[in-house]
């Protein structure tokens, strides 16, 4: 079971599972799980959206200090998905 209280409000189609896919880049078995079970949001237009809006939030927080261990890898997931589209 996933259980995920981040906030709660309108967010964009697929941002909770994009927001788990993201955290997770650190943990490549994680990671995998996450795409395996949410690859078929992830994978369409609003889920490749998502993903680009959840990579600039989290690119915005580490700019403040917040998990900068993530960087390299939200920056690689930007280069994959617009490589997609």
């Amino acid at each position: 079971m996933i259980l995920d209280w981040e906030g709660f409000g309108l967010a964009p189609r697929g941002w909770d599972a994009a927001l788990l896919y993201a955290y997770s880049l650190l943990a490549p078995r994680t990671a995998e799980r996450m795409l395996a079970e949410f690859g078929g949001h992830l994978g369409t237009e609003t889920g490749r959206a998502a993903q680009l809006v959840v990579a600039a939030d989290l690119l915005q927080s580490a700019s403040r200090g917040d998990h900068p261990e993530l960087v390299p890898r939200l920056n690689a997931l930007v280069d994959a998905v617009t490589a997609r589209t």
